[in-house]
């Protein structure tokens, strides 16, 4: 036997390296089966986990965010600047039709930690950042969701359940329990006193990276298991980036064969052939013309469908259509103005494409903002209920369910993201944490913003009286060009 034992191992090796070793998870509007006894809609959850066919996305090419007031004066530059770093990672993605089939291009982990911010107790504001953006652009937690409860019953005090898997392969689509190449199983266990029971995932090989996804990073109210090295939500930890089925999940979601019936935003309407002038969002992308979306990805989307005759309508917007996904992720920046205390009134312009009788039709809309998509603040956000504890962010996302207008009324998808959605970052600063009676001696760290990377530069720590310093002498001397910064509170 132990002769053997070289070509079993051997043999099993081979076998596991066949496998699919990656997987995603979706996001959206809850179904009426998604309650807490299941492991969804729990505490800080803000979606539950989608099938195939179902997911969530928005349906405009360009998305707007901003800073509001509260947040420029607790976060200051430093903070703008860490988000703009987190929005770049979405907008430097190659369109979605661009990528390898296998996206090995992308890495399987991200994370890395800064020790000095880890000895300090600091939470990295860009990577939550980073997270928050994958949930309101649908992606699910992938490792939370690897397992999921469908049913629980209890017969005779017997509790029944039915569990299924929510992860599904990027390249094949097939349900999977492989995260980043790592092999989840489940233990059924009560998480909370609501009551709540969760197939709580734990990884088969504890030598292996456990939550290596960032979507994994933001599990919500759930909860993911470890016999090895969980490293998830601790202080000191950061992320350079996407991993590989964060970039799988927003394909599947954003590509153009992705076709599904979508209406467009509120408030869009159409607007006029070769139509120009200022204050309109995107045309700053294709300077050659006003439609607002780079040149490269009209190009994508009609060689997509070549089987498609193109044409181009001017008139009345198409509300209700069949519609490609965008194939590109682009954000863009809007301002609040500190003079007149509101948004700066823009026009977002962009191309709409839609398929009808087996013809791609591009039409010319308008959209009026009165206020960025996604919108960034700081505030107090009160505390659980059942703790004390503070919370230290928050988010919201406007789910629309589209299933019925898709022809089967029978399941939790597929719909569209409409904004606002608004992210929302503590500002109540670093706290302590007394169990029982005591002092300050007695105390543990808990929680505190900071801004750190893999260099030998000091973690930034906020508020920073420095940076709102900064931003305020920035504003009133009128050097922010001349020292390399834009304001915040500028005209884009």
């Amino acid at each position: 036997m132990r002769r053997l034992f070289p070509q079993l191992l051997a043999g099993l090796l081979l076998a596991s390296s066949c496998v699919p070793a990656r997987a995603f998870s979706l996001l959206g509007a809850y179904d009426a089966w998604m309650t807490p006894e299941v492991g969804l809609n729990l505490p800080f959850d803000i979606g539950g986990s989608m099938n195939l066919g179902e997911e969530y996305r928005w349906t405009i090419p360009v998305i707007t965010y901003g800073f509001d007031e509260s947040f420029l004066n607790y976060f200051g530059t430093k903070g703008v600047e860490e988000i703009e770093k987190a929005i770049s990672v979405f907008n430097n993605l190659p369109p979605f039709s661009k990528m390898s089939a296998d996206l090995s291009e992308f890495p399987l982990d991200t994370r890395r930690f800064n020790h000095r911010a880890r000895a300090l107790v600091l939470h990295d504001l860009r990577s939550f950042a980073m997270a928050s953006l994958l949930e309101v652009l649908g992606v699910g937690p992938a490792e939370r969701f690897a397992w999921q409860i469908r049913s629980r019953a209890v017969i005779n005090n017997i509790p029944l359940y039915a569990v299924t898997k929510r992860n599904f392969d990027p390249v094949t689509f097939e349900p999977t329990a492989y995260v980043n190449g790592t092999l989840y199983t489940y233990l059924i266990l009560q998480t909370w006193t609501i009551p709540a029971y969760e197939a709580v995932e734990f990884e088969v090989d504890p030598t292996r990276p456990t939550v290596s996804s960032l979507s994994g990073f933001n599990v919500g109210g759930g909860t993911i298991g470890s016999s090895g090295y969980l490293t998830s939500f601790e202080p000191g930890l950061f992320y350079t980036g996407l991993t590989r089925d964060d970039v799988g999940a927003l394909r599947y979601i954003y590509r153009a064969q992705n076709v599904n019936v979508e209406t467009l935003p509120p408030g869009v309407v159409g607007a006029p052939l070769n139509s120009g002038g200022s204050g309109l969002i995107g045309s700053g992308q294709n300077t050659s013309s006003p439609w607002g979306i780079p040149p490269s990805l009209a190009t994508n989307l009609t060689t997509l469908f070549t089987n498609l005759t193109t044409t181009v309508t001017n008139g009345a917007a198409v509300s209700q259509a069949l519609r490609p996904g965008i194939d590109k992720l682009v954000f863009t920046r809007v301002d609040f103005d500190s003079f007149t205390g509101g948004w700066v009134t823009l026009t977002n312009r962009y191309e709409d494409m839609f398929i009808t009788n087996s013809t791609l039709v591009r039409q010319l809309v308008d959209r009026p903002l009165a206020g960025p998509d996604v919108l960034f603040s700081a505030a107090d956000l009160g505390v659980i209920a059942a703790t004390g504890e503070p919370f230290v962010y928050f988010r919201n996302v406007n789910w629309l369910s589209q299933d019925a207008i898709n022809g089967t009324q029978a399941l939790s998808g597929p719909g569209v993201i409409n904004p606002q959605t608004t992210m929302t970052f503590t500002k109540l600063g670093q706290w302590l944490f007394n169990v029982g009676d005591g002092g300050q001696a007695d105390a543990l760290d808990d929680f505190w913003w900071g801004s750190f990377d893999g260099t030998t530069n000091a973690p930034v720590v906020y508020p920073s009286g420095a940076s709102i310093k900064a931003l305020e002498n920035l504003i009133l001397s009128g050097q922010a060009d001349r020292l390399g910064f834009s304001s915040p509170w500028s005209s884009p």
